[in-house]
């Protein structure tokens, strides 16, 4: 039995909630209130959210293929508005998460075929670092959100899991609380090394929370709408903020 399974309190509606109103605090105070810090603090706890909820999607999807059109396409509708509005290319988080979703099934098709045919297994798993070093290269040279170790966050939180593979649930590394440790390490990199301001450490606090998912998607779905709300929100605090000026 998990160690954390007394505080496991909160569905994936919730967190998901959560990490919405974290992000639409953090814009507010980019946008509209920059000399707030705290905003942009309170911020920095909804990408780990919604970064551990694309690798539980990712696990448990059906429809793969479905899956990744869904983020891509918002994705580059959110960066052609962007660039239309702004004059420059951002590389937007549904853009990361694109690029994390597709790293996250090759890798678990790798760890899938080699269980079965190593020749099978091992041209997946070459074709993974293939990726690998190209997203590399993008984000150093043109540029993701979160940069290269956001797009690995999700990622490492599904390299080892057990519903990818024939692993025996048992052993040590297959826990949650092995994979909440790998994923805080993703983190930690991220502050340390994407060049992000110096509170980007506060996303650490968002590990607090994910320790008290109980694994259930709670009451209600809103499957479309957690997608959604990213650009919707981004449209409403900039349409204020052109108003105001």
């Amino acid at each position: 039995m998990s160690i954390f399974s007394r505080i496991k309190i909160l569905s994936a509606f919730e967190l998901k909630i959560l990490a919405c109103v974290f992000m639409f605090i953090d814009h507010l105070g980019v946008v509209l209130f920059p000399e707030y810090e705290l905003m942009r603090i309170v911020g920095r706890l909804a990408y780990p959210i919604f970064a551990y909820f694309i690798a539980q999607g990712c696990r448990y999807t059906k429809n793969k293929l479905r899956r990744f059109l869904n983020v891509f396409i918002l994705g580059v509708i959110c960066e052609a508005v962007y660039v239309l509005f702004m004059g420059s290319y951002f590389g937007n988080i549904l853009l990361t998460f694109s690029v994390s979703i597709i790293l996250i099934y090759v890798v678990s098709k790798a760890r899938c075929e080699y269980a079965k045919n190593r020749l099978y297994g091992g041209f997946y798993f070459a074709l993974f670092a293939i990726l690998l070093t190209a997203t590399g290269f993008y984000c150093k040279y043109v540029g993701l959100d979160y940069g290269f170790f956001g797009v690995m966050s999700p990622v490492v939180l599904t390299m080892l899991d057990k519903n990818f593979s024939n692993t025996e649930k048992s052993l040590w590394y297959n826990s949650q609380e092995f994979s909440l440790l790998l994923f805080t390490c993703s983190l930690i990199l991220i502050a340390v090394f994407e060049n992000l301001p110096y509170y980007q450490m506060y996303s650490l606090l968002a590990v607090l929370l994910l320790m008290m998912y109980n694994g259930k998607k709670g009451k209600y779905s809103f499957k479309y709408g957690f997608y959604l709300f990213y650009p919707l929100h981004l449209l409403l605090i900039n349409g204020v903020a052109m108003i105001l000026k």
